[in-house]
Order: C-alpha cells, then structure tokens, then sequence
C-alpha cells in the first residue's frame, strides 16, 4: 500500500504542526516543512506561510523512544520549567514574610520591661472582659526587604540562565548529543553563549525529538526562533504637513554622516520629500565640509549649529520641511561628558527620531558598551552598518535581542543612496544562517 502524504499550511511551524497532531496523531512524521507564497495573483502580493508535509503513523503501534529522547525528558523533568523557578521565588518569599512575623513580635521580656510600675486602676469598660481588643497594625515590610526579594527573583533567574548554557555545553547530560554541534557554530559565529543556549533549547521545546532531529525541520524552526527575537520599525514615516526632526547618533567610525547622506538623498530624491540637514559635528575636521558635498550633490539646503540654540533655531527656519536629518559628533562610547553635553542639545520636544548607529563588524562587548552609553539619549531605534565588511552576524543578533530596540535600516559599502535598506527579522535570521553567505546584498 503506498504512503499518503498530507500537507499543512499555517503562519508558524508550531501552528502547523498541531494541525497535523489534531488530524493524524502525535505519532505522525515530518516529512519536509519550507516556505510558501499564500494567495495573491500568480504568485505576487501573497503571504508567506509554513507549510508542513507529514505522513501518517505506522500502524504497527507506537514509536519506541530513542535512547537520546529519554535522556533529554528524564533532564527535563528533573530540572522543571518555569514553574520551579517561581516555585522557588514563593518559597524565598514566605522566608521573607516569616522573618517580617517574628520582627512585627516583641519578645515577652521586652513587654515585661515596658509595663508600667504602676498597675492603672481599671474602669468600666477595661474590666469589661468582652471588650473588643484594639486591632493590630498590619506590618509593613521594610524598603531593604522588598529589594532583597528583588534580588533574590533576579539570582534564581540569572541560576537558570548560568543552567541552560550549562545543559547546552554538556550535551550527554542535558540536550540530545546531536544538538550540540548547532550550539557550537552559534557560539563560533559570535554569538553569546547565553543567547546561543536560549536559541537551540527554544527549538526542541515542546517538540518531539525525532521531529526535529531532521536537519532542514531544525533550520527551519531556528530561522522562526530567530525572527521572534528581532522586531523593525518599517524606517522613517513621514506625514503631509507634518515637519519630522530625525537626528543620527553612535561612536566614532560607524558610519553616522554618510548614511545621514544616503537616507536624505533616498527621501529626496525617491520619495521626493523635502529634506534639510543639520550638523552639530564641529568637533571633526571637515566634518560640515564633508556633509556639505552630499548636500550639494543632491541640492537640499544644509546648517552648521554649535550649541542647542542653533539648533532649535535651524529647526525653526525648516518648519516647514518634510524632513531634517541631524548629524552628531562621533565619540568613545566611555566619553559619558561628551555623550551628556549631546544630551543637552538633543531635546526630545525638538527631536522626534533618535537612531543609534552601530557597526556590524564590532565585538559583542563593544555594542553592549556602546548600547548602555549610548542609552543616555533616548534612541528608538539601531541602524547596523558596514553590513559588508563581516561574515559573522552572531554578536549583532545578541545586541539586538539584548537592547530591547528595533532595527530600522542596514547599510552596507558607500555608495549614496543605494548601500542603505529597511531591516527585516528575515534578514537577520538569513545572515546568521547562512553566515553572511559570498556577499551582502538585499534583502531576499
């Protein structure tokens, strides 16, 4: 009898996979999952949805669980979830609450000491043994505790954490063995162990090993996991009559003036929105004469302001523009004076965007310095440069997921306006894949 296939069709792998559980059993085999164009005209304005080929059980009964399968579900009954770990959090608490109890008590000898040496002459309503008592104050827990027990969630947490990278660098003990190589090459592509970790064990939980013990179901289900983990902004919006101040900021290096001058002349002359440009940059050499050649070459009006009176009186002067792209002075990310006198001028009633620049060939602990710094002015978003001069995208995929701030554009060469694109969470799960693949070029 020949083997029937079914294929499902849903937003996610996860999705997809409990339609076949529902149809065809838990016992059900994957036979391939990729990518497909839903709906549209002859292929073009659909939707992309995973679609899952599976094949129905063996009728011969239930599948025997491999010797690998039974280690990783003895570890991970053994260890728990995320229940354990507020488990252990209410237990941290009761400890707290027990020792409020007993400190809310005076000790009898202590009550003893504060009688009077005098008994007071009773009255009526003293003497009255059904007199109700006086209620007790509620005690109200000292400001050192509640940070204690703050500091407490935040150890168990961090345990957890130091346990998953543990599990992952030891597979015999934890994860399946066969996993192991996949965490690896994460970690050798730059990424952080613990980010590394959380990627690999996110893609075996809640799935059947001998699922994705498939190469290309893995794959798959780690683009998906990756992509969760990154979030866009969809780039610069502008609105008629609505005049938007979008200032460029970041370290020394990173590219900040040339891609000011690749977003201005795409807004210009694609878009053809009416752009001007302002820079505090006085501290570089021909840094204004630099932006002023971009400014000629597209033909859009250009001020050099020195403090945050220019500026709010160059933003005056272009009220009514579509746009105003601000370049800033580059700096160490550890010059916090610098960074704070650049505070000053950037005032958020003035400034709508603040993009932070970084470079995409920096070590992970450069980004987290730069990040942290770099916070001081508000940015809401990163653009990541010099996309081209790197083949491992691991320490970019940990900053992002590590700084809580969408992406809004990849830049890549020097060429204006061309080298500069939208984010995408496609792209970045592309990149780490494929490593950075011969080249960088658009996104797919």
């Amino acid at each position: 009898m020949a083997q029937t296939f079914h294929k499902f069709r849903a937003e996610t792998f996860d999705e997809a996979y409990q339609q076949m559980v529902r149809k065809l059993g838990a016992a059900a085999v994957v036979v391939n999952t990729t990518e497909v164009t839903q709906g549209g005209v002859f292929g073009f304005l659909g939707s992309k949805v995973v679609e899952l080929t599976a094949s129905a059980p063996s009728p011969s009964g239930a599948r025997r669980r491999s010797l690998p399968e039974k280690k990783y579900q003895a570890y991970a009954a053994a260890v728990g979830s995320d229940e354990t770990v507020n488990e252990t959090v209410t237990y941290f608490r009761e400890l707290v609450s027990n020792a409020q109890t007993r400190m809310a008590k005076p000790p009898p000898q202590t009550r003893a000491a504060a009688a009077p040496a005098e008994r007071p002459r009773q009255t009526n309503a003293a003497a009255n043994p059904a007199r109700r008592p006086t209620p007790i104050v509620p005690f109200k827990p000292r400001q050192w505790e509640n940070q204690r027990i703050t500091e407490l969630q935040d150890e168990v947490h961090e345990m957890r954490r130091m346990l998953q990278i543990v599990v992952a660098e030891s597979p015999c003990e934890g994860l399946p063995e066969e996993f192991a190589p996949q965490y690896r090459t994460l970690v050798e592509r730059g990424m952080s162990r613990q980010a590394a970790a959380d990627l690999v064990a996110s893609v075996i939980r809640g799935s059947d090993p001998e699922v994705v013990r498939n190469a290309r179901v893995f794959a798959a289900r780690l683009k998906m996991e990756i992509q969760k983990r990154v979030s866009v902004t969809g780039g610069i919006r502008t609105a008629p009559g609505v005049r938007k101040a979008v200032a460029l900021v970041g370290p020394t290096g990173v590219g900040k003036t040339t891609n000011l001058a690749k977003l201005a002349a795409q807004f210009a002359v694609e878009k053809g929105a009416r752009v001007a440009l302002v820079t505090t940059d006085t501290y570089r050499v021909a840094a204004p004469q630099q932006l002023q050649v971009y400014a000629n070459i597209v033909d859009l009006p250009m001020r050099v302001t020195n403090d945050d009176a220019e500026l709010r009186r160059a933003l005056h002067a272009f009220r009514d523009y579509d746009l105003v792209f601000i370049d800033t002075a580059g700096g160490s990310q550890f010059n916090l004076g610098q960074i704070d006198e650049l505070k000053g001028m950037l005032d958020p009633e003035c400034i709508d965007e603040v993009i932070l620049v970084l470079s995409a060939n920096a070590q992970l602990d450069g980004l987290r310095s730069s990040v942290a710094n770099f916070k001081r002015l508000r940015p809401s978003s990163l653009l990541f440069s010099k996309l081209d001069e790197t083949r491992h995208f691991g320490a970019m995929f940990s900053m992002i997921a590590e700084a809580g701030l969408p992406l809004s554009y990849f830049s890549m060469g020097q060429n204006v306006p061309d080298d500069i694109e939208l984010a995408s969470a496609s792209k970045v799960a592309r990149l780490l894949m494929q490593d950075g693949g011969s080249r960088v070029g658009p996104s797919a």
